[in-house]
């Protein structure tokens, strides 16, 4: 199987080790502690606070592309949990024990995917991360399920419910995000009548305008125009008709909601600009990026919803920037920097690797808050989490920024003019 594996890339890549003498010495300890608990006579003792040791080696499984046109999504990943499993271990990990990450690359490859699970199934892992990209989200989610080994995805925006007991996904539900973005804008802003355009090439971008639709009626928002910037008929995009659209609109507009990606975004704003049509752009996390910042004084006004920005202050952040070590973190690796930590502090709430007792800890827990926020999980494994709302704003010096709107902390990043 070609993986990649080691530090030195032909070993087993880990963030900490323990000798087994060590581990066999701590599960002794914890089966004396319980035999002279079961032994005591006082009936009414408090249950210990300090948390047992766990029989057995701790390890958490991380799988994804680590090479190839994909490798920024999994390595995002890698990162992320890399860096919190340092801070957990150093912090004293569970009772001293220290949780283990091993990662493979999967190369976008559904058929090694699949032996990679395997191979961590086989190692008895607590919990399997995987990257965001179909081939290692969806693949291998029946091995999981038979194996009833803890399975999360980390920032998938397709839904896995229904998937199996064993199968989550922590990212924002986009659900949520343009219910709360649509929410703002009607009556935070005072916007009514909308354009909504979508990109039928895209095919999320259908998810998303359904989803913006969901909202719009139940804030009372009202479209006035709908269009497309595919063009079905030629097979490629055609931006002009959508402007035509919004020409014909039978009421002024307040907003234009575009549910496809940043590049295309930022041509659609140009094309409004040039057409003399000054309405802001609404759209999703996917126009967080520094390239949209950075295109020019068009895209002035956009709103948009994101999970995570680096510039963001709080205690938390300024741990994450530190045991990350790079420049700007992307969304992924601040999930899979929160997700460790949730898989973490179930395990130790659990006492036990078992991924059913891991999995009622995961629900159970209503109060974690990390770098992206206040996470927690429905009995059917969805994520419960809320958005950040960010506009685009040009400062009197003519810097460009997005500057958080709507959210629990306050930041802005910075663009140039």
């Amino acid at each position: 199987m070609n993986v990649r594996r080691g530090l030195d890339a032909t070993t087993m890549k880990t963030t900490a080790t323990m000798p087994i003498h060590k581990l066999y010495i701590l599960a002794c300890v914890g089966v004396m502690f319980s035999l002279i608990q079961g032994c005591s006579d006082d009936k009414g003792a408090k249950p210990q606070e300090k948390a047992s040791a766990i029989a057995g080696p701790l390890i958490v499984g991380v799988v994804g592309p680590e090479t190839g046109e994909e490798a920024g999504y999994g390595m995002s990943v890698v990162n992320g949990v890399l860096a919190a499993a340092k801070r957990f271990n150093a912090q004293g990990g569970i009772a001293g024990q220290e949780i283990q990450v091993i990662h493979f690359d999967d190369e976008s490859n559904i058929e090694l995917t699949n032996k990679i699970v395997r191979e961590l199934i086989g190692r008895k892992v607590i919990a399997i991360l995987a990257a965001p990209t179909g081939s290692s989200t969806f693949a291998p989610i029946h091995l999981v399920n038979e194996s009833r080994t803890l399975f999360i995805s980390v920032g998938s925006r397709r839904h896995l419910k229904a998937s199996g007991p064993f199968v989550f996904r922590h990212a924002i539900p986009d659900e949520v995000a343009t219910d709360d973005l649509i929410g703002y804008a009607v009556k935070g802003l005072g916007y009514a009548n909308f354009a909504l355009v979508t990109a039928a090439d895209n095919d999320f971008s259908l998810d998303l305008s359904s989803m913006f639709r969901k909202a719009l009626v139940k804030h009372g928002g009202a479209i006035k125009v709908q269009a497309d910037s595919y063009d079905t008929l030629t097979g490629s995009r055609n931006l002009g008709a959508v402007i035509g659209a919004m020409r014909k609109s039978p009421d002024p507009l307040h907003a234009v909601i575009y549910t496809g990606g940043a590049s295309e975004g930022i041509l659609l704003a140009q094309e409004m600009r040039k057409a003399g049509m000054n309405f802001p752009l609404i759209g999703s996390e996917d126009l967080f990026s520094e390239a949209f910042l950075n295109s020019g004084d068009a895209v002035n006004g956009t709103l948009l919803y994101t999970s995570f920005s680096a510039d963001s202050k709080s205690p938390k952040m300024d741990e994450f920037i530190k045991d990350y070590g790079q420049n700007k973190p992307d969304r992924f690796a601040a999930l899979a920097y929160d997700t460790f930590f949730l898989v973490a502090e179930a395990t130790r709430a659990a006492g036990s690797t078992d991924a059913a007792r891991i999995r009622e800890a995961l629900i159970n827990r209503k109060d974690f808050e990390g770098v992206t926020g206040k996470t927690h999980f429905s009995p059917g494994n969805l994520p419960v989490k809320h958005p950040l709302i960010y506009g685009v704003e040009k400062t009197a010096g003519g810097e460009r920024r997005f500057v958080m709107k709507s959210g629990t902390d306050s930041g802005s990043l910075s663009g140039a003019p």
